[in-house]
């Protein structure tokens, strides 16, 4: 249980102080998550991915099992609309898409090392690639698929498995500063996240909880299914359960709101099923370790 608390502990406190800050001043964080998106992210998961020992196996099967975990989420939640009759589409954005990014990373790197980080950024990619397709066109109702390519993400996950594969060794003086970009990434992403917690105001509390718990609940065990279905274990097991079971991914927040597409409940869902969090990771870490 030690073991446990020291990898949750310090990502909460450092989620605290940025929720601190934006209680007592306002500031822009565009800026930072600008460098998180365009800079310092791209170096992470190159500098992750080009040096991390992933076998191919365990390379497939977080992906497979990244879009299985969605694919069940959105299914049920397609199921639940219809029979319901409820309009409010923007909710598939928060249930299939968890923080496997800002909160994600630094629960990986913590428990599990720089080896669960380079597996928790496979994981999180495929997550990236659904909200800014499917999860715009859904909110959009507009095809918008080349926004995936709008940002260097995908590229650094590309050029990064190049490097991994064919055993491309970057100069240690071109590595080091790239590494040490990509560093600043995770406490970052973390303040952000705190920051813009205090940005939400809870509506329809009922609803929120519901979803908020279904994303968490409904994701840990749409992610168990799938590990145990196709034998999956080990390390690769371990991130894809604890992946899964991240609460709503903030930018599904900031698109519902750009879309003007339920965008109150969203914000919500984020706020408190970040808040859940603080018990369910805990309980998940429990379990896989």
């Amino acid at each position: 249980m030690l073991e446990i608390i020291n990898v949750v502990l310090p990502v909460f406190l450092i989620i605290a102080v940025g929720f601190f800050v934006g209680k007592k001043t306002k500031v822009n964080v565009q800026p930072v998550v600008d460098l998180i998106i365009y800079i310092a992210g791209p170096a992470l998961i190159f500098s992750s991915m080009s040096t991390a020992d992933v076998a191919m196996d365990d390379f497939l099967r977080i992906i497979l099992s990244a879009a299985g975990v969605i694919a069940l989420l959105v299914a049920v939640t397609f199921i639940y609309l219809k029979l319901s009759k409820d309009k409010r589409k923007g909710i598939y954005l928060p249930i299939a898409t968890g923080n496997t990014g800002y909160l994600g990373f630094p629960v990986a790197l913590f428990a599990f090392g720089m080896a669960g980080l380079s597996q928790a950024i496979i994981f999180d990619i495929v997550n990236g690639l659904f909200l800014f397709s499917f999860g715009i066109y859904i909110v959009h109702k507009k095809k918008e698929l080349k926004e995936m390519f709008r940002t260097p993400l995908l590229y650094a996950v590309i050029i990064g498995l190049l490097f991994n594969i064919f055993s491309i060794k970057t100069p240690e003086v071109l590595f080091k500063p790239i590494e040490m970009i990509g560093m600043i990434t995770i406490p970052a992403a973390l303040l952000v996240l705190g920051y813009r917690l205090t940005e939400i105001r809870i509506k329809s509390l009922k609803a929120a909880v519901s979803v908020s718990l279904f994303r968490i609940v409904g994701g840990f065990l749409s992610a168990l299914l799938i590990v145990t279905v196709f034998s999956i274990s080990g390390l690769a097991r371990q991130v894809i359960l604890v992946q899964a079971s991240m609460p709503s991914a903030v930018f599904t927040m900031i698109l519902c709101q750009k879309y003007h597409r339920d965008a109150a409940l969203v914000a919500s869902v984020v706020f408190i099923s970040t808040i859940i969090s603080l018990v369910t990771l805990p309980l998940v870490l429990w379990f896989v370790l």
